[in-house]
């Protein structure tokens, strides 16, 4: 009895010992984030793969993977770096600073037009409301801070959606749901496409009644370094106050400040 135990244990511990071929896949995808972390500069998929010792598609594959998930991020040059949700980055600090650069902007925005300004950031499979500087106005527009917005719906989920990468996009979507929130919410998916890559061609994005009955909302996505996008900034205001003056004027200024935005934040 005594030796059948031991030969069990025995094998036990010999098929532990020896890693599977999902955990070698792991350690393969840590060790990029390794070498990725580590880096000064963007790494080429040639580069990553001569550090892992492993084949280009094995290593494609992996990164794939994880640039879905927003822990590596490929850049215009497609080239690879850390990304927003790499183990160890400080995602407070980062928001915190992204609130600190936009304020100016923000109290600018709602200062002039006495409408509602939204600062909302992508955190991993979500975009989430980071501040609100409220409407002066009696009859408005509200938003508040950790609100999770939908990204095929409000204008600032829009904005920062439709500059993401295809795969990433579609995460975003699945994981907030699709919902018809109210009559004008489009929920089919190749209508949800040409909106994002109409929003991606002009640069704003637009919302009329989406969310809210009476509402609408203008977003603009803040660019970082490499065409980065990870937060955007909106002004909203009821339909009623919506002249075709404003209808023109709006998706300039909320561009403008998002330029201006991105540039501190290249900075």
């Amino acid at each position: 009895m005594s030796n059948v135990a031991s030969n069990v244990g025995l094998a036990i511990e010999k098929e532990s010992s020896e890693p599977s071929v999902s955990s070698r896949a792991l350690a393969k995808g840590l060790e990029i984030l390794d070498h990725l972390g580590a880096a000064d500069e963007p790494l080429s998929l040639g580069e990553i793969a001569a550090a892992t010792r492993l084949g280009k598609p094995s290593t494609l594959r992996l990164l794939q993977t994880l640039a879905s998930l927003q822990y590596v991020q490929k850049d215009a040059d497609g080239n690879y770096r850390r990304g927003i949700r790499m183990p160890g980055s400080d995602t407070q600090s980062w928001t915190e600073r992204l609130l600190s650069t936009a304020m100016t902007e923000m109290t600018r925005l709602n200062h002039d037009l006495a409408e509602t300004v939204t600062l909302a950031a992508m955190v991993g499979d979500h975009i989430r409301v980071i501040h609100t500087l409220e409407s002066s106005h009696q009859i408005r527009m509200s938003n508040y801070p950790n609100r999770i917005l939908p990204p095929y719906a409000s204008s600032l989920g829009k904005a920062i959606a439709s500059f993401q990468d295809p795969n990433h996009t579609q995460l975003l979507i699945q994981v907030f749901g699709l919902y018809q929130i109210t009559d004008k919410t489009v929920t089919e998916p190749l209508l949800i496409r040409e909106d994002l890559q109409r929003t991606r061609e002009r640069g704003y994005a637009v919302e009329f009644e989406e969310t809210v009955v009476g509402g609408c909302c203008f977003g603009a996505p803040i660019v970082e370094h490499d065409g980065l996008v990870r937060s955007g900034i909106s002004l909203s205001l009821p339909r009623t106050r919506l002249t075709p003056q404003l209808e023109e004027a709006i998706p300039k200024r909320v561009m403008e400040a998002a330029n201006r935005i991105g540039k501190k934040l290249r900075r």
